[in-house]
């Protein structure tokens, strides 16, 4: 991993006897774009306020550019730009005044970079609009563009997808894209949208009940879950009982001409050899895609039984 921008060591919260988050250690590295994923309850929101500095851990630490955030909030926050839940402005002014006030907060800016992040997030034909007449995705884009407004070398963002529609889901994932790759902008978000975290980070950590359970490259990540393979033979039922006989395979779905078998990639040309020198005959064998939302459930329910939650 190149520099570590954000970091925890054994980052612990709770509330009253309820631990919300448990010995977290996690790392995001310099232009990484990180999806933090976990049930309901899992401790994401704690985490992502515990990094910002909004509440205190119990024990351990969080570090942003390696400085602890409980020591030296007023400084780190400098180059954090954040979206905690759903963004709250003052209704009846515009988008514009909006920004005005909320970069005050921070020191100020120009108006040319008020015009800036209002372009960058596509409000900027709104910008003198009040913002009671915005639609929730419009007022989840001002929040984008208020987390902008310092020209932020990190972003937090909780839920940025939130409540937004498909072309607003699309239009948040190139965004996060376009902060990543052109503005060398350092990415953490948590999401429920599985699919979407897929597509847009590259680095992603599974929490659940307050623990962190895996983290790594996605690529890494899916390449560590049994795949589901594909095998088109001459007579499936006398395959099947091929199988059977190993351990490490598993059927899923046997039809006339096709069997699909849940087996360990290196465990694949064994298998294909069994099947041939019993005198079947093996046509193709195609790996089925594992994407991260199989990935997620498959490493909860392997920890605590089945989910009966949605991730959030």
């Amino acid at each position: 991993m190149d520099e570590v921008v954000i970091q925890t060591n054994n980052l612990t919260k709770s509330f009253g006897r309820q631990i919300a988050v448990r010995d977290l250690t996690l790392r995001v590295g310099i232009g990484d774009v990180y999806g933090f994923l976990g049930p309901n309850g899992a401790g994401k929101s704690t985490t992502i306020r515990m990094l910002l500095g909004l509440i205190r851990p119990n024990r351990g630490e969080a570090l942003l550019f390696g400085c602890n955030i409980s020591k030296n909030r007023r400084e780190i926050l400098k180059d954090v730009g954040a979206l905690v839940e759903a963004p709250s402005f003052y209704k009846y002014l515009t988008a514009r005044d909006n920004l005005r006030i909320l970069s005050r907060l921070s020191g100020g800016c120009t108006e040319k970079r008020i015009d800036e992040v209002l372009d960058v997030v596509g409000l900027l034909d709104r910008a003198n609009d009040k913002v009671c007449t915005f639609s929730h995705g419009m007022c989840q884009r001002l929040g984008v563009a208020q987390a902008l407004l310092p020209q932020p070398k990190v972003v937090i963002l909780d839920e940025p997808t939130s409540g937004l529609d498909p072309q607003g889901i699309k239009d948040m994932r190139e965004l996060i894209k376009w902060l990543a790759t052109e503005q060398k902008v350092t990415v953490f978000l948590s999401s429920h949208l599985l699919h979407e975290v897929e597509q847009v980070c590259n680095r992603v950590g599974i929490i659940h009940r307050g623990k962190l359970l895996a983290e790594g490259n996605v690529d890494q990540l899916l390449q560590r879950k049994t795949e589901v393979v594909e095998f088109t033979v001459d007579d499936a039922s006398r395959a099947a009982e091929v199988v059977r006989h190993f351990e490490w395979a598993e059927i899923t779905a046997v039809n006339t001409s096709r069997m699909e078998v849940q087996v360990a990639h290196q465990r694949i040309p064994d298998l294909n050899r069994s099947l041939v020198n019993e005198g079947i005959g093996v046509f193709s064998i195609t790996p089925k895609t594992v994407n991260l939302e199989e990935l997620f459930f498959d490493i909860i329910r392997n920890t605590s039984g089945d989910v009966n939650n949605n991730p959030s």
